[in-house]
């Protein structure tokens, strides 16, 4: 039964409004658009997303869409082959890798083959060598409650599910991508209690880790500034790999202003360095 608060019908309002503000000419100024809240917030992604969460046509090749790899799915062999050789010298990842390849199943992603990893999508390579940084950081995730901005279509959640046993683990996103993340989530079976929120559905909340792969970075200040209230100070842990590709009008924080505002935050470098100005954001410490 569909109800009123029911995520098909919420996913089904969103359709409407980007319709309508695709729809929107100079000669209809009353009728709203929407406002990008972030770079992926744009009309192509989130009509994909939209796309491949109903239709199996879709979701059997989104990860080769040309419109989703805009925002996602777009490293090259070359930046896969920097991230292989860090899982290659991590023996317990490395160990892991032929349940972790798993994350290749569905939408039909671009395969290459590697030293010692075998072969692997560059963007699975990449969510394994994110696997690498939070067991450095804080050692395992099990029992913890995580919650992950910006979810991509699930698949570093799915990863981190199946290597560690976290609790619950809470996606962020807007509504198309949740609904693509959960119906790819929806083929694996995983350890944890997965919810998929809105920011407008996101209580505050005090989780034991909060991560996000570049797309805190890529929001605009004032929808920062709400992630900061709800979940990122209160976090008793944190991880964020930087970018400063937004446009200037989105006034997003910088990696520093971050450092001050996280208590006890550490900017590092990232590991393999994907563009000049990245880094990593970590808070909190290892163990429980």
């Amino acid at each position: 039964m569909q109800t009123a608060d029911s995520p098909l019908t919420r996913l089904m309002g969103w359709g409407r409004d980007l319709v309508r503000g695709l729809l929107r000419t100079n000669a209809d100024p009353a009728m709203p658009t929407r406002w990008s809240t972030s770079l992926s917030d744009n009309e192509s992604y989130p009509q994909a997303c939209l796309r491949a969460s109903y239709d199996y046509r879709h979701f059997n090749r989104f990860r080769i869409d040309p419109s989703y790899n805009q925002i996602l799915e777009s490293l090259s062999r070359d930046e896969g082959a920097r991230y292989a050789e860090l899982v290659a010298g991590d023996a317990e990842v490395l160990s892991a890798m032929p349940l972790l390849k798993a994350n290749d199943d569905y939408g039909s992603p671009q395969l290459f083959d590697y030293p010692v990893v075998g072969r692997v999508s560059p963007t699975t390579l990449r969510y394994a060598s994110v696997l690498i940084d939070l067991k450095r950081h804080f050692g395992s995730l099990n029992g913890l409650s995580v919650c992950e901005i910006g979810v991509g279509y699930g698949g570093q959640c799915r990863m981190a599910s199946t290597f560690f046993r976290p609790a619950t683990y809470c996606l962020v996103d807007i509504q198309p991508a949740l609904a693509l993340a959960q119906r790819y989530l929806d083929h694996y079976v995983l350890h944890s209690v997965i919810a998929f929120k809105t920011l407008n559905e996101l209580p505050r909340t005090p989780f034991d880790l909060v991560m996000s792969n570049y797309a805190f970075s890529e929001l605009r200040r004032e929808v920062q500034d709400v992630y900061m209230e709800r979940v990122l100070t209160l976090a008793r842990r944190g991880y964020i790999t930087y970018n400063e590709i937004s446009p200037a009008e989105f006034n997003s924080y910088s990696a520093a202003e971050l450092k001050v505002m996280l208590l006890g935050a550490r900017v590092l470098p990232e590991m393999p360095l994907t563009h000049p100005g990245n880094c990593v954001i970590v808070w909190g410490q290892l163990g429980p």
